[in-house]
């Protein structure tokens, strides 16, 4: 293995021992799983979605790690997500799951919602690939990882996608306050008031399209 690469699998194995989720910049992390399974329970998805397939695929790989009896796939079919998801944490309690997927940029705000919802179980961790730019969406649950080689990535000039919401809320906050402060000044009550309902107009919008 090339040195850089046991670089990244060392920093990955300490983040899966940590319970912390990592990334990988423009690396198949595939050739990642043998070393990281000699240690742990690790179920290669590719893609995490379709959300319920691969909750499917989840659970019959980590019985069969466990020599488990597999539910029937019938059985399965007739589980709604929740229900599915509440298995996984059943099944997944006594032993570390690794999950790991290619391609995270790919993800829609709603399957990383729901998979950041899994990541929050003591027991399961997650190995990914990073290829480029994310939604912004994504960014809550980009938040829970760690580029194990981030210098790559910088030298590439590529990188995640910057939430700029609460920056540009503080930004917009201080120019208000800066009229709000000229504008008291000059007695003009209803200005003011005008400002302040414009701001406060403007972070709910804010609030609401993240």
């Amino acid at each position: 293995m090339p040195k850089k690469q046991t670089e990244c699998l060392e920093k990955i194995l300490k983040n899966i021992k940590a319970g912390k989720n990592s990334l990988i910049w423009k690396k198949n992390v595939f050739n990642y799983v043998e070393g990281v399974s000699k240690r742990n329970a690790v179920v290669y998805l590719n893609e995490l979605a379709p959300i319920k397939s691969k909750l499917i695929q989840l659970i019959t790989a980590i019985q069969e790690i466990r020599d488990r009896k597999v539910p029937t796939p019938t059985q399965f079919q007739r589980m709604t997500i929740d229900e599915l998801k509440e298995m996984l944490f059943k099944k997944a309690s006594g032993i570390k799951v690794v999950i790991v997927f290619n391609h995270f940029e790919r993800l829609t705000p709603s399957t990383s919602r729901f998979w950041l919802s899994v990541s929050s179980h003591e027991r399961i961790v997650f190995l990914g690939s990073i290829c480029g730019k994310f939604k912004k969406e994504v960014f809550g649950f980009y938040q829970t990882f760690e580029v194990v080689n981030q210098k790559l990535m910088k030298a590439e000039g590529a990188g995640s996608e910057m939430d700029i919401t609460m920056p540009f809320i503080l930004v917009l906050g201080a120019f208000i306050f800066i009229c709000f402060l000229k504008v008291s000044l000059t007695g003009s009550v209803i200005l003011v008031s005008a400002l302040w309902f414009a701001f406060l107009v403007v972070r709910t919008l804010l609030y609401l399209i993240r």
